[in-house]
């Protein structure tokens, strides 16, 4: 059972040659690692060159989805794996999930490790149930990262190519899709470990609050669940997204406050004030004491 292990990169030289190396440890002869570049100037190539075992392409493409895509069609294993450039496998990720696919998994879905600049980490336990992977807000609710699951080649062959006009949520795209076709196989194991660090694609997302990737994705399949169901979802995601927007708002507030931009500050409280008014108090003094008690306790 050979396992294809495919990475798309573009300017990835801090972190990829750990993500390299974790998969060269993996206890697996029969594997391939496959890296679809778009175009490095800051030394990736130099990395890649220093391993003679890796099949590679380095050409402008279409964003991560394209790539991403390109790998699956330079690939030749049964079992397909995603992993990013500042990500990395932790050991005995690969004989792991081996033995699942042996007794007739389809799909795995395993735990994985959240890493903060700040050396803190957070442990993503995700569910495997596309009603509660639809609740993309709720913490947990999918796997955050690919190098959290593994899965056979035929489930990307009916799925079909990752969506190439989404740039920040195929995954969780790809993963709904799956669920909604396949049985996702739950294990108790940490498969790897997922940098969310400034500047990385995934960090800048969640700190601009772009929750409008997942909404789309998801609701394509809530409208397949009945009238109750959706209309029980739909307020509760609505209300996230509120909260989520007064968040933002806040967050441009102090920021705009720490660097003495005060009209910018009096202009944003201002649009918070006309989004949310019943609110805008409440939500403040709630955000600020949380700012306040990460400061001093």
């Amino acid at each position: 059972m050979k396992i294809s292990v495919i990475t798309p990169c573009l300017n990835s030289a801090e972190y990829l040659e750990h993500a390299i190396k974790s998969v060269q440890e993996q206890n697996v002869q029969n594997s391939e690692h496959i890296i679809v570049d778009g175009g490095s100037t800051d030394g990736t190539l130099d990395i890649i060159k220093k391993y003679p075992h890796l099949n590679w392409i380095s050409e402008p493409d279409d964003g991560q989805s394209d790539a991403m895509n390109k790998g699956f069609r330079l690939s030749t294993g049964d079992i397909m794996v995603f992993l990013n450039a500042d990500d990395y496998f932790l050991p005995n990720a690969f004989s792991t999930v081996i033995r699942q696919f042996e007794r007739g998994a389809e799909f795995i879905v395993g735990k994985v490790l959240i890493l903060y600049e700040d050396r803190s980490f957070r442990l993503n336990d995700p569910k495997t149930d596309l009603k509660d992977m639809l609740k993309w807000w709720e913490k947990d609710s999918f796997c955050c990262n690919p190098v959290g699951y593994f899965y056979r080649r035929d489930v990307q062959e009916k799925v079909g190519d990752f969506n190439i006009y989404n740039h920040y949520s195929m995954d969780y795209e790809f993963l709904l899709e799956s669920a909604a076709k396949f049985r996702l196989t739950k294990i108790d194991a940490t498969l790897g470990v997922h940098r969310r660090f400034k500047g990385t694609k995934t960090y800048d997302s969640f700190a601009n609050f772009d929750h409008v990737f997942h909404f789309e994705c998801a609701n394509r399949f809530v409208q397949h669940f009945d009238h109750k169901y959706i209309k029980s979802h739909n307020k509760i995601r609505n209300r996230h997204i509120k909260s989520a927007v007064e968040d933002k708002y806040i967050v441009a507030i102090i920021e705009n406050l720490k660097r003495s931009h005060y009209r910018n500050a009096i202009h944003t409280f201002f649009k918070l004030f006309l989004y949310s008014p019943v609110r805008l108090f409440y939500r403040f003094g709630k955000f600020m004491t949380k700012c306040v008690f990460r400061t001093f306790c």
